[in-house]
C-alpha cells in the first residue's frame, strides 16, 4: 500500500488499484472510486484482513505495507504439527475402553478406544497399520477436544 493524495495505490499480485476515498480504518463501510470506477463496499476486520463484501461476493485480503510484505516474504512458513502418530479425542467426553496394550500391532479399522459423549459410545478405530507405543489417558478419564489418547511408534 503506497498513500497518494486524497487515498492510495494497492498491489496485488502484479496489479495496481488506484483507491480514493474519505475511508478511514475502523470504518464499517467504504464509499469512494477504484481505479476511477464508483464502489460501495460492506467492511469486517479480522485480525491482518479485512473482509470485504460487494454484491454478494465476499473477499478477505491482508492489507500490509510494502515492507511488512517484504519481512513477511523472508519468515519462515510454520507447519502444522504431526499429529498423525497420535489418537486424539474428537469430541469431549468419557473415556469408557482402551482396546489394545502398549507394543500391540494394530492393523487399519481395528478398533482402539471407545468414548461416551451424550449418551452415545463412539468407537475409535486406527486410521493406519502400526505400534502402539504408549497409552496416555486412561479408562474412566474425562477428555477434552483433541487430547492424546494413544501414542503410536
Amino acid at each position: 500500500v503506497e498513500k497518494v493524495d486524497g487515498g492510495m495505490v494497492m498491489r496485488s499480485e502484479d496489479k495496481a488499484y488506484c483507491i480514493l476515498s474519505e475511508w478511514r480504518f475502523g470504518d464499517l463501510v467504504f464509499e469512494g472510486t477504484v481505479n476511477g470506477e464508483k464502489v460501495c463496499l460492506q467492511l469486517e476486520r479480522r485480525g491482518l484482513r479485512y473482509r470485504i463484501s460487494h454484491f454478494g461476493l465476499q473477499v478477505e485480503p491482508v492489507v500490509m505495507t510494502k515492507r511488512a510484505a517484504h519481512l513477511l516474504s523472508l519468515m519462515p512458513e510454520k507447519l502444522p504439527p504431526d499429529l498423525s502418530k497420535f489418537l486424539l479425542s474428537p469430541m469431549p467426553g468419557l473415556l469408557r475402553e482402551i482396546a489394545v496394550a502398549e507394543g500391540q500391532e494394530v492393523k487399519a479399522g481395528e478398533k482402539l478406544a471407545v468414548i461416551e459423549a451424550m449418551k452415545m459410545e463412539n468407537v475409535l478405530k486406527a486410521d493406519n497399520d502400526g505400534k502402539v507405543k504408549k497409552i496416555v489417558a486412561s479408562p474412566g478419564a474425562s477428555l477434552s477436544v483433541d487430547e492424546v489418547i494413544i501414542e503410536f511408534e
